[in-house]
């Protein structure tokens, strides 16, 4: 099962990536996609740099499961996004782990007034 979701989610993050080709913005949208993915199956919430990795791997690994050249992984911005997280309090993210779109949209939002 669990194949097959991680499986799932490349297909998935390779679609954003390709979508997101060209436009450094939609980065973070992508960023955010994954990340919230990555929460949606933890307990506890862990830190800045445990997210970095973990969501680098994520993006090498549907990278290598396809031909098409794919934008590098820009650990700046993943950073800010994964800060935006971390920046919501412990209940909020707790309800968000359950609710992928809605986390997204959350975490995005948070993103756009770090600015």
């Amino acid at each position: 099962m669990k194949a097959f979701l991680f499986a799932l989610v490349g297909l998935s993050l390779s679609a954003s990536v390709l979508a997101a080709e060209g436009d450094d913005n939609q980065m973070e949208n992508v960023y955010a996609s994954q990340l919230c993915h990555i929460v949606s199956t933890e307990k506890k919430t862990s830190d800045l740099d445990t997210y970095t990795a973990k969501m680098k791997s994520q993006l090498a690994a549907s990278q290598s499961s396809s031909a098409v050249e794919k934008p590098e992984f820009n650990e700046e911005t993943a950073q800010e996004v994964i800060s935006a997280w971390l920046e919501l309090g412990d209940d909020e993210r707790a309800q968000l782990r359950h609710n992928q779109q809605q986390c997204e949209q959350t975490v995005m939002t948070q993103f756009q007034q770090q600015d």
